[in-house]
């Protein structure tokens, strides 16, 4: 009974799979089903990728074409209120939409709360306020002053803000710094005592280290402007502790008047908590989205599948198939997993096969460096395919992409929201498509996705199973056990949402890692017993807990490497295990 249970929920795998891995001896094609409002397959897992596949060329995007034209008004920089230094550091000819509708509104110190998408010039709709308010200081500030202080969600946003502002202050005698995570602490905290910083660009995480360790709230004694960008997605991150935390080291407004601009592609309870703490009650709200784009996810196309877990991965290259048909050349997809591992996981199963674009990887296990490299390669590429974890939902203004795949439960509505807006960027065309499992199906019920445009996929006639197969057998054990710790760690909150109960939970967890990932051993990949307990899931049968960190041979993964270790005490417990 339990069995038939968890292949309804997960993973309709033959009987022959039993004891020797249902991949073996050649798969037959999967189930596959599509259904209105369904949930996502959780994909594979991410790690260090190894060194993969042939050298590949990237063919770049014409320099023409700009698809972000329909968002620039009839407005010239050349007739704004705003000095000529400033003037000589903007690009553009004309004001986008929203640097328009707020302007002058910005020069005048008011605070703002500002509904805008992405990729349409928000990020110079601050700066220019914020740099012509330094500039009209009667006294310039000190140089251990920082004026302005941008917050963003991600890294890779916050280097991209930083290098705009560079190019506004180009004839300004003011400067801009970042301070970010991933990156040395110490040599941040350096260059802020060697060098001044007027405009500081800052992820909440790494700010706050600078000010409770690294003696930086002294900085903020004459902050002059609060910008908050992407301030929805500050909150879907978690960030709302921390932004109050930092709010609390501020100055008082009181004592040092100053602006604040808190900008959002999306307006929820949650920002209005932000805006009673960041902005002052007789603030300017201003919306430059059209009732069309109000909000993209209101009117892009958007299709669910309901397929076994797994299907997932066979699912998703079916889909991207299915855009190179209808693109050709030009197809450009991004596909959102739940974790970073199952993120690295995936790119390197797509790796192995042929006749795919370029594949480029975005995750918080890649440094910073790396990250920022697979950015832009991926920005400027024709074709290819991003395969991303949260860090760059958001932000990064990627233009020409077709087709945004979800595979996997999104850990809201917001953030479901938030990754469909990669795409239909600006008046461009674009879909989504969400990939569940069965288990994941409560994602759809949820009355904020219920109200979505998400209708039933039509299905292939067939799944790619044995390529993906094949390329599964080319991933190291390393890489597959990483993916099965960071599965049940991401998927353990939503468990009492599930229709299993936790022995059921695991015993999904592992027939996926041993007969759909194929990893090459007769018991689940060893966990510390630490971790299970910070996963909640001591003492639930299936899982095989040893003492001390595994060891590295036969390959594991995320620290439970091989077979290696030594059971903690009651022993193997393997029930839900391959028998």
């Amino acid at each position: 009974m339990l069995r038939n249970l968890l292949r309804s929920m997960a993973t309709s795998i033959p009987r022959g799979g039993r004891g020797g891995g249902a991949a073996r001896g050649g798969r037959r094609t999967r189930p596959y089903s599509a259904s209105a409002p369904r949930s996502a397959p959780a994909a594979a897992v991410a790690v260090k990728p190894v060194p993969v596949a042939p050298t590949v060329t990237i063919e770049l995007l014409p320099p023409a074409a700009d698809a972000n034209t329909r968002h620039f008004s009839d407005k010239t920089f050349a007739d704004a209120p705003i000095s000529d230094r400033s003037k000589a550091g903007i690009k553009h000819k004309y004001l986008s939409d929203v640097q328009a509708a707020t302007l002058e509104l910005g020069l005048a110190g008011k605070d703002l709360l500002v509904q805008a998408k992405t990729g349409t010039g928000k990020t110079m709709a601050f700066l220019v306020p914020a740099v012509e308010r330094l500039a009209k200081m009667q006294k310039p500030p000190g140089p251990h002053q920082i004026s302005v202080l941008v917050l963003s969600p991600t890294r890779e946003l916050a280097l991209q803000i930083e290098e705009e502002a560079k190019t506004l202050l180009a004839h300004h005698p003011f400067t801009v710094q970042h301070a970010i995570g991933g990156t040395n602490m110490s040599s941040e905290t350096n260059r802020f005592k060697n060098s001044r910083c007027d405009i500081l660009v800052a992820t909440p995480g790494r700010l706050i280290d600078h000010l409770e360790n690294g003696g930086l709230t002294p900085y903020f004694s004459n902050l002059k402007t609060l910008v908050l960008d992407e301030a929805d997605r500050l909150l879907d991150q978690g960030f709302m502790r921390d932004l109050e935390k930092i709010f609390a080291r501020l100055p008082s407004r009181a004592n040092v008047p100053r602006q604040a601009m808190l900008f959002s592609a999306t307006m929820s309870a949650d920002i209005k908590r932000v805006v009673g703490n960041a902005l002052l009650p007789d603030h300017k709200f201003i919306s430059t989205l059209s009732q069309e784009e109000a909000n993209t996810h209101e009117h892009v196309e958007q299709t669910v599948i309901t397929t076994p877990l797994s299907n997932s991965l066979a699912a998703t290259l079916a889909v991207i198939r299915e855009d190179q048909a209808k693109h050709g050349k030009a197809s450009k997809v991004m596909v959102f997993l739940p974790t970073a591992r199952s993120t690295g996981l995936s790119a390197e199963v797509f790796r192995q096969i042929k006749g795919l674009p370029p594949i480029v990887e975005i995750h918080s296990r890649k440094s910073q460096s790396a990250r920022t490299k697979a950015a832009e390669e991926y920005k400027v590429a024709k074709s290819a395919i991003l395969f991303s974890s949260d860090v760059a939902a958001r932000g990064m203004d990627f233009p020409g992409v077709t087709l945004v795949i979800q595979a996997g439960l999104p850990s809201s509505a917001e953030q479901y929201i938030h990754r469909l807006g990669r795409t239909a960027r600006a008046g461009a065309i674009g879909r989504g498509v969400l990939i569940l499992s069965s288990f994941e199906n409560f994602f759809l019920h949820q009355a904020d996705v219920r109200a979505l445009p998400i209708k039933p996929h039509t299905p292939p006639s067939s799944l790619p199973v044995a390529e993906i197969d094949t390329a599964l057998a080319a991933v190291p054990n390393e890489i597959k056990a990483q993916a099965y710790q960071a599965w049940l760690g991401y998927y353990m909150p939503f468990a009492r949402r599930m229709p299993a109960t936790l022995p059921q939970f695991v015993e999904m967890a592992n027939t996926w890692v041993l007969e759909v990932l194929k990893y090459q051993s007769d018991l689940p990949p060893p966990l510390m017993a630490k971790t299970v307990g910070m996963m909640n899931l001591k003492n639930v049968p299936g899982l095989n807990v040893v003492k001390g960190a595994p060891q590295q041979r036969g390959g594991g993964g995320g620290g439970q490497r091989g077979g290696g270790g030594q059971p903690a005490r009651g022993g193997q417990q393997q029930r839900g295990g391959r028998r």
